[in-house]
C-alpha cells in the first residue's frame, strides 16, 4: 500500500477533505476509537510550537497511540537534505539516513520547519520537508512549513462549518494585519486552498507588496471556480471587510522584501491602519472572527474583537485535536 503524506493542502482532494471533516465532526465529544493502539507518532520540531505540538500529542494519545516529541534544533545532528552531496561541511547526517532510521521506529512523522534564508525561491522549495517525505517509508505530515500549514487549515474549515453549516458561496476575507516581525505565510496558503476547495467566495485583502505566492493563488482560483466559488484580491482593508461573513486575519512576511527585512520594517511604518477593531468589524455581515494564534493583542487586532462574542479563536484551537484525530485515522487507519 502506497504511503500517504500530507505536505500541502493540495495533497487533499475535495472528497478527502470532506471525509476528514465529517469524521472529525461525527466523533467530536465522543469516546475515541483505539485505532492507533500500539502505534507511535514522531514529531520533529525545528521551530517553536504550542498548539500544534500539544494538540497532536493529545490526538495520538486519545486514539490509543504514543507520541514522541523531538526538538530537532537542539537534539538532532545538523542534516544534509541533498542525498547526492559530499558531506564535508557542517552537516553530520543525511536526511536520507535519518528518515529511513526513524521509519523503523515510528508509524508516522510530523515535521515543522519555518525556514528563512533570505531567498524566497529557495525557501519556498521546502527542501528538508520534501527530502523526509521522499526517504521515509511512513506517512509524513507537515506541522507547518514556509509554504503551508494544512493541519491548521483543516481545523479552521471545521470551525467554519460548525458555525455556518455550509461553506459553498459563503464570503470569507483573509486579511493581512500589521506585526513588528514578519510572520510565516504558510497558514494563509493552506486556508486559501481549503476555502477555495470548499467553494467559498474568498477575498484576499493585503497591502501592495504582501501578495501571496502566485502559484498558490492561481491554483486556489481554479479550485474555487470548479467548486462554485471565487477568489478576488483587494489592496484596501475597508474594501476587503465589507460584507464578509468570516474575517480571518494573519500577519505574514512580504516575499518582495524576503531578502531585506530592514526595508520591510520601514514599509510597515505606513501600514498601521491595517488593524481589526470593532469599527472595522461593523462593516462586515456580522462576521465570525478567526485567527490561528499566536496573536499580538492590540497590534493587529484589538482585545475587544479577540474577546468578542463573534470570535471563535479558541474553537479553532480546540478543533485542532478533533481534526488531527480524523487526519491520523485517514492516514494510518
Amino acid at each position: 500500500m502506497t504511503k500517504r503524506d500530507l505536505l500541502s493542502a493540495a495533497d487533499l482532494t475535495r472528497e478527502d477533505l470532506e471525509n476528514i471533516l465529517e469524521l472529525a465532526e461525527r466523533t467530536k465529544g465522543k469516546r475515541s476509537s483505539q485505532i492507533l493502539a500500539g502505534k507511535t507518532l514522531g514529531l520533529l520540531f525545528f521551530d517553536r510550537s504550542l498548539r500544534t505540538r500539544v494538540s497532536f500529542e493529545v490526538a495520538a494519545v486519545q486514539l490509543g497511540g504514543h507520541c514522541i516529541n523531538i526538538f530537532a534544533d537542539r537534539e538532532m545532528y545538523d542534516l544534509e537534505p541533498d542525498d547526492q552531496a559530499v558531506m564535508d561541511g557542517l552537516a553530520e547526517e543525511s536526511v536520507k539516513d535519518a528518515a529511513r532510521t526513524l521509519s523503523r521506529y515510528v508509524d508516522a512523522l510530523g515535521i515543522r520547519q519555518l525556514r528563512r534564508t533570505g531567498s524566497w525561491e529557495e525557501d519556498r522549495r521546502e527542501v528538508l520537508l520534501h527530502a523526509y517525505a521522499k526517504h521515509a517509508t511512513v506517512p509524513v505530515v507537515n506541522l507547518e512549513s514556509t509554504m503551508e500549514h494544512p493541519c491548521q487549515a483543516i481545523a479552521d474549515v471545521m470551525t467554519m462549518r460548525e458555525r455556518l453549516l455550509r461553506l459553498q458561496g459563503r464570503r470569507i476575507t483573509l486579511a493581512w494585519t500589521n506585526n513588528p516581525l514578519p510572520k510565516n505565510i504558510g497558514p494563509c496558503h493552506s486556508l486559501l486552498q481549503m476555502a477555495a476547495l470548499s467553494g467559498m467566495e474568498v477575498t484576499l485583502a493585503h497591502p501592495l507588496g504582501y501578495e501571496l505566492d502566485a502559484d498558490v493563488v492561481q491554483s486556489a482560483t481554479t479550485h474555487a471556480e470548479r467548486a462554485g466559488g471565487n477568489v478576488r484580491v483587494v489592496n484596501s482593508l475597508e474594501d476587503g471587510l465589507r460584507g464578509a461573513e468570516v474575517v480571518y486575519t494573519r500577519s505574514w512576511g512580504s516575499t518582495k522584501y524576503w531578502d531585506d527585512p530592514e526595508r520591510e520594517t520601514m514599509v510597515k511604518r505606513s501600514l498601521q491602519s491595517w488593524l481589526i477593531d470593532e469599527t472595522a468589524m461593523q462593516t462586515t455581515q456580522n462576521a465570525l472572527f478567526m485567527h490561528p494564534l499566536p496573536v499580538r493583542r492590540g497590534v493587529g487586532v484589538t482585545d475587544a474583537v479577540l474577546d468578542g462574542d463573534r470570535s471563535v479563536i479558541y474553537e479553532q484551537a480546540e478543533n485542532r485535536v478533533h481534526a488531527q484525530k480524523a487526519l491520523l485515522t485517514h492516514l494510518l487507519g
